[in-house]
């Protein structure tokens, strides 16, 4: 029960930080449980050099593209975990994805 309470608390924290630091460009699905959300950013392709780019800030996400039966329509996608990470992590790897997306 105590774990349910602590992802709980992290996806919470997952979803504000996405909320706030982009709002009104992302969608997020898949955040009813679980241990993962898929976020939806239109406008945004996650190509190979874009998630590369974003693992040398130290942020992981993985493309839904990846996992998709039909290719192409799911660029703008990325499955992002949050299960070992602390509510401070969170906000600090949504900041720098914002940080990066602002660069480009």
């Amino acid at each position: 029960m105590q774990m349910r309470k602590l992802y709980r608390k992290r996806r919470i924290a997952l979803i504000n930080a996405l909320t706030t630091h982009f709002p009104g460009q992302v969608h997020i699905h898949g955040d009813a449980t679980g241990l993962h959300l898929v976020a939806e950013f239109p406008g945004i392709n996650f190509t190979e050099s874009r998630v590369e780019e974003m693992r040398q800030a130290g942020v992981r996400v993985c493309p839904v593209e990846l996992h998709a039966i039909r290719k192409g329509y799911h660029c703008n996608k990325v499955i992002m975990g949050y299960g070992n990470l602390t509510e401070a992590e969170i906000e600090e790897g949504v900041a720098r994805m914002k940080r990066l997306q602002s660069n480009t």
